[in-house]
């Protein structure tokens, strides 16, 4: 994995190859802990049934399958989920103002006396009956300005992570029609946003990978563990400073401890260990908030020990198992949560209760 920080490479990329895949995540928590979120606008959906099944005959474009999922959670619980995937000519870039839109639903980029600023605008209708209107704003300081234009170059890399935002002021602003009804709801917290573009389905490079990001009082711990289908291993893990806004220390040991199957047979590491000199962490993914067949998000919680003191905070992690996307005995898992919006939706998206069940 290529890993740099420049806002100037966050544009889309029309020359990914058939199978390449392009998305703009952004995720945040309200200060209270109430409230979390994680949202990922798409070019090259990869989760996509329809999009493999084509791209595997290399007839598929990138651009022919824009998407948005949107994960929202109340107390650690999902109140509101979608997925849907758009029509080609959704899919639009404004490169003078940089906005991104799909379908009804997009963001867009400011940068200002050195402050990078984005709003999202949402807004969804479901089958089931659910809704999202409401904006979603994120604001810091230019990451790459602070000295951390390229934190690791890899030669020969097909996949790239632009890490734009570790850590972000928010402000949401939303009406949501979800699990238990119509709510107005609106707060301030903290958020994270990337950028992820691979030139190759990211199976033929990586046989699985763990990220995770979580907020203290006076850090932001950012950490990359991926192992490759070569052998070889990337573990990375950063302690980004907030008053200054960049690297402040790299933990150098990265362990994984006590794996745990799901019920679908999907192994996964619970307990993260880093160490670096003078400075500890332990990270434990104990609240699984969205499971399946490749993939599983979690609420962890990370303990960190840094100059005498420590803190524990919750924060947001995932896992992810790239070659099982491909494997078909899941995908009719998947179709029952993917929306197709240029088809009829799958028979259970039409019902909210049974809808519902599939978060």
């Amino acid at each position: 994995m290529n890993i740099s920080t420049s806002i100037s490479n966050e544009y889309p990329d029309s020359k990914k190859p058939s199978g390449g895949y392009e998305w703009w995540y952004f995720d945040g928590m309200s200060d209270n802990g109430v409230w979390s979120f994680v949202i990922i606008f798409y070019e090259g959906n990869p989760f996509s049934p329809r999009y493999i099944h084509s791209s595997s005959k290399k007839e598929a474009k990138p651009g022919s399958y824009p998407a948005i999922s949107i994960s929202i959670y109340k107390e650690g619980k999902a109140e509101y989920y979608s997925f849907l995937e758009f029509k080609w000519d959704s899919f639009s870039c404004n490169r003078e103002d940089f906005t991104i839109k799909i379908g009804k639903s997009g963001f867009k980029r400011s940068y200002e006396n050195g402050e990078l600023q984005y709003q999202l605008n949402l807004d969804q209708i479901l089958a089931s009956g659910h809704s999202l209107v409401g904006t979603i704003e994120f604001s810091s300081a230019v990451f790459e300005e602070a000295g951390s234009s390229s934190v690791k170059e890899e030669m020969n890399e097909q996949h790239f992570w632009n890490l734009l935002q570790p850590m972000a002021g928010v402000k949401a602003d939303f009406e949501i029609n979800g699990r238990n009804g119509f709510e107005n709801v609106s707060f301030n917290g903290s958020g994270y946003h990337d950028h992820n573009t691979g030139y190759e389905p990211m199976k033929d490079s990586f046989r699985d990978w763990y990220w995770g990001r979580f907020h203290f009082e006076k850090h932001t711990l950012l950490y990359y563990v991926m192992n490759k289908l070569n052998g070889s291993r990337q573990h990375e893990a950063w302690l980004i400073d907030h008053s200054e806004f960049n690297l402040n220390r790299t933990f150098k040991s990265i362990k994984l401890n006590d794996k745990a199957n799901t019920i679908l047979n999907l192994p996964s590491y619970r307990k993260i260990r880093l160490e670096g000199d003078e400075v500890f962490a332990s990270i434990l993914l104990d609240n699984v908030i969205d499971n399946g067949p490749f993939y599983q998000r979690f609420l962890g919680k990370a303990t960190l020990t840094i100059d005498g003191s420590e803190q524990t905070v919750t924060g947001i992690a995932e896992y992810i198992r790239p070659d099982r996307i491909y494997d078909k005995k899941y995908w009719w898992m998947i179709n029952m949560r993917l929306n197709y919006t240029y088809s009829a939706p799958h028979w259970v998206q039409n019902v909210k209760w049974l809808y519902e069940r599939t978060w």
